[in-house]
């Protein structure tokens, strides 16, 4: 990897820079999609629609992913950056509306909108930070996603206390103002990559441009392993879509459970911040396989736990399952794929987790209508059980 001093147009500050974009990303994430039941629900609409809105919202941006991706890896008058900040440039706008537009019918297609297009411009944020790397800039991935943790954590607080203060109506100018933040912060992720010349973050025409379909086929194993992906996500969403009703049984309330979500934000830094030490004592596949097994032993015990102390102590094994695997299947991503496909992949990547989360909405809430906690638990201790297992034998091998 190239020295700092040989990176000119300011690449010594690659991280502090990035980690502006991801610390901007995830408070953005944490309005448009944490705080929605707040939102519609001040604006008259049902839990059932607002429920129907965000999974309706999830498929959609599952299906846009790859066609998204494809363009992004193949870009010829465009940098990827700036195609990022056309997107972003497309929430502002409908953050804009939606503080405008008053009404049930805008309401909904304008927060549609968003839902979508927050989840459709995270893989190309992660991209973003790669493609720096792939270029031989000095950046320290997990230490910017470890900010935008700390940032997501820092505006779930803020967004309650500002709701508290003054109403629901302030939530769309909080979108508008972090949006712009990430707005910037894209545009301006430009360096000139050492011995060349040439920008980083830059999209280049590839010769040959790979479909959906002739991605699955091309990179052989990739639908299992999505399947893995999927059936963790369908666990880990379980896990926090339903929080509240998990506590419930164990003699908690709405303060256990933001205990809870707090705990789980606090063991994730060490995973972020120190991942760089992890790539040195393994590489990116080995650790995408120990993802497998954190997410299940996570499932597994909050089914088994007798109290809400034990719960507390579960969370634990949000380090080795979510955070590990948030920057783990990045890296791996990014060194199985070709460059021509490297956005491509990590949007399957998302658009694996999008669905699990989807899933998650719609079957946890039929189990625990129609069969209670415990069954939930179990279900989703299953789905991470079928995950783990199916990375461990896909992942075996380092030729996969």
């Amino acid at each position: 990897m190239a020295s700092l001093t040989r990176c000119p147009g300011g690449s010594r500050w690659a991280t502090a820079r990035y980690t502006l974009i991801q610390a901007s990303y995830w408070p953005c994430y944490c309005v448009i999609i944490t705080f929605a039941s707040v939102y519609l629900l001040h604006q008259g609409f049902r839990n059932t629609e607002i429920g129907i809105v965000i999974s309706v919202a999830g498929v959609l941006s599952a299906l846009l992913q790859p066609f998204v991706s494809r363009r992004a890896d193949h870009l010829r008058r465009l940098a990827l950056r700036q195609f990022a900040a056309l997107l972003i440039l497309g929430q502002t706008g409908l953050c804009l509306l939606l503080k405008c537009l008053p009404g049930r019918v805008p309401q909904i297609l304008l927060y549609s909108g968003l839902l979508v297009l927050i989840q459709l411009i995270l893989p190309l944020c992660s991209a973003l930070g790669m493609d720096c790397l792939n270029r031989g800039i000095p950046l320290n991935f997990g230490a910017a996603r470890g900010a935008g943790s700390i940032g997501f954590a820092v505006f779930s607080s803020l967004c309650g206390t500002l709701v508290l203060w003054f109403g629901e109506d302030v939530l769309p100018l909080v979108m508008l103002a972090v949006t712009l933040v990430l707005l910037l912060a894209v545009l301006t992720f430009r360096f000139r990559t050492p011995g060349d010349g040439r920008m980083s973050a830059e999209g280049e025409a590839s010769a040959g441009e790979t479909t959906g379909g002739a991605f699955l086929l091309k990179y052989r194993g990739m639908a299992w392993i999505l399947l893995g992906v999927v059936c963790l996500f369908l666990s880990h969403n379980i896990l926090n879509t339903y929080a509240f009703q998990i506590v419930g049984p164990l003699g908690g309330a709405s303060q256990e459970m933001g205990n809870m979500l707090f705990i789980q934000s606090v063991v994730e830094l060490p995973v972020l911040f120190g991942f760089g030490l992890l790539l040195k004592r393994a590489d990116s596949r080995f650790w995408v396989r120990i993802c497998g097994a954190g997410f299940f032993l996570h499932a597994l015990g909050e089914l088994a736990a007798p109290n809400i102390p034990v719960i507390y102590v579960v969370q634990i094994f949000e380090m080795p399952g979510y955070a590990l695997f948030t920057l783990a299947s990045i890296y791996w991503i990014n060194g199985i794929v070709a460059p021509e496909d490297r956005v491509q992949g990590q949007a399957y990547f998302a658009m694996a987790m999008t669905i699990g989360a989807v899933l998650a909405g719609f079957l946890g809430g039929f189990l625990l209508d129609w069969a209670g906690v415990v069954s939930l638990l179990a279900f989703s201790t299953a789905a991470g059980g079928v995950g783990m297992v199916l990375l461990l034998v896909l992942l075996r091998k380092k030729r996969n």
